[in-house]
């Protein structure tokens, strides 16, 4: 059944001569249709303006199920949020209000809290509750317009645990109408019985959870958090070495609370992104442009633990694939609303809305794999689209802390 949407204001259809991504200059051209048309069953079947979409119909002998008018009203894309770690369990809002009174992030975690607090509760979690607490969170960002999401494990940190993490993420994957990718994150931090022996956690990650992961194709992606304190480049490597053997692509968390050469090495190891870079060096960011690593930020993070952004002017003016995410965790960026990312992005790390719009669309759907199906509303493609509430998609920007999503579309179902 063919739905007809017209005379909408503002239609961005990010498309872009068939690219699955944009760099540079092309991340301004939005592809903006004034007075625009869209006809879609579950794919996008046709976009132009209103005055010619009536003769299109007629001439095509199109059977429109369902007329709807856009009259001041925007169609965008939806969201790609590339960056979460919804499936958690626990409380970490007494960090949050520490944090406020002066004790730094990386405090906390010395102390024992941070991600290893949320490892204990999620350790303890059953599956059911795992798969309520992410469906909660992800039937909250689609409200906000997320049509696709990547989901992390790495807050159990032991066989079982992960293993639980990522069924959850399977269940939803089932469950839920967004396009969902999973990631196997067991190298998220090192946990407290492996403290003073770093290498035989690492061999446990490499010789127990990623066969079983793989035989159960539980994850798309192994990620790591590659930084001081964390992981280093060689650590990741022997982990990743092994997760491309066995049919996984990597992702990155790089270079957040340090320059340590994470995000050149990720984008010499062939990863699909890289993503943080809150101090990610010249060389690096050059590195990724050159091998194509998407370069995915998240101003929530840099906001909610009062860090420097990453440097978003020079990773577009170097040619990376630029893309926002939000990086909904328990710890360091609670929030699962990918509209307050763009409002973050154009004020504190100074890219223009239409740079915004493209690294929340097309530019995040490619950090998932995604953008030959979703991302842009290029005829073919899945319809995966938002009713937006405003006149022109500058207003999203303009008018923020609010919800301006009306209606959300995925493979032409209406969600919300």
């Amino acid at each position: 059944m063919k739905t007809l949407i017209k005379n909408i204001s503002s239609l961005c259809t990010l498309q872009g001569e068939n690219k699955f991504f944009h760099i540079g200059e092309e991340m301004q051209n939005i592809g903006e249709i004034k007075n625009g048309a869209i006809i879609f069953s579950d794919k996008i079947e046709w976009t132009g303006t209103t005055s010619e979409v009536d003769n299109y119909v007629t001439r095509n002998n199109i059977n429109i199920y369902n007329i709807i008018d856009a009259t001041e009203k925007t169609i965008i894309p939806g969201f790609c949020d590339s960056h979460t770690h919804i499936v958690f369990a626990g409380n970490r809002s007494d960090e949050f209000a520490r944090r406020l009174r002066g004790t730094t992030y990386q405090e906390i975690a010395a102390e024992g809290g941070g991600i290893l607090k949320t490892m204990n509760a999620t350790r303890n979690a059953t599956i059911e509750d795992l798969i309520a607490n992410g469906k909660k969170l992800a039937l909250s960002a689609m409200k906000y317009g997320t049509t696709s999401i990547e989901i992390k494990s790495g807050y159990s940190l032991n066989l079982e645990g992960e293993l639980k993490q990522l069924r959850a993420i399977k269940e939803l994957k089932k469950e839920l109408p967004l396009n969902v990718r999973s990631t196997f994150m067991a190298a998220h931090d090192f946990p407290p019985e492996y403290k003073n022996n770093r290498q035989e956690y690492i061999k446990l990650i490499i010789n127990d959870m990623l066969p079983k992961v793989a035989e159960e194709n539980l994850a798309d992606y192994c990620d790591a958090f590659i930084d001081k304190g964390y992981y280093t480049n060689e650590e990741a490597k022997q982990i990743f070495e092994v997760a491309i053997k066995l049919g996984l692509k990597i992702r990155t968390h790089s270079d957040e609370l340090a320059d340590v050469g994470a995000a050149g090495f990720s984008a010499d190891i062939g990863a699909v992104s890289a993503d943080h870079l809150l101090f990610a060096s010249d060389e690096s960011i050059n590195k990724m442009a050159m091998r194509g690593t998407v370069a995915t930020m998240m101003p929530a993070t840099a906001y909610f633990i009062r860090m420097p952004y990453a440097s978003a002017r020079k990773i577009i003016d170097a040619g990376c694939i630029t893309a926002l995410a939000t990086d909904c965790n328990p710890g360091s960026s609670f929030t699962e609303n990918m509209q307050l990312i763009l409002s973050l992005a154009v004020i504190n790390m100074k890219m223009t809305a239409e740079e915004a719009l493209t690294a929340a669309t097309i530019n995040s759907a490619k950090a998932m794999d995604l953008s030959n199906i979703t991302g842009s509303l290029d005829i073919g493609k899945q319809a995966d689209l938002l009713l937006c509430n405003c006149s022109s998609y500058t207003d999203i920007f303009y008018h923020f802390g609010i919800n301006h999503i009306e209606n959300v579309w995925i493979k032409g179902e209406k969600v919300v």
